[in-house]
């Protein structure tokens, strides 16, 4: 039968190698896989702050609006806390 290693040393080291390699492998898998994942995220949040300015936008134009005059008086109107007579007075103002 012949040998494949002459010494025993060599055999150790070879396969300590191997370990090494092996292990070196599992730890680029690893990072890799960890990566993959950290992507997915990062567009998953970049969504979000994409969403959320868009509703910052929405938000600062219906606070705009609600600060408006025609706002007020179709809330009054809406809420009973304006009249007929006053409407009327309000559309002569207006159109004056």
């Amino acid at each position: 039968m012949e040998r494949v290693f002459y010494k025993k040393s060599t055999a150790i080291l070879f396969i300590a190698a191997i370990l090494v390699v092996v292990l070196l492998l599992c730890a680029l898998l690893t990072t890799l896989v960890q990566m993959s994942a950290l992507k997915e995220r990062a567009e998953k949040l970049n969504a979000l702050i994409a969403e959320a300015r868009a509703q910052g936008e929405m938000t600062k134009e219906l606070l705009e609006y609600l600060q408006t005059d025609d706002y007020v008086r179709k809330w009054a109107e809406a809420n009973g806390r304006l009249n007929e007579k006053d409407i009327q007075w309000l559309e002569e103002q207006l159109a004056s």
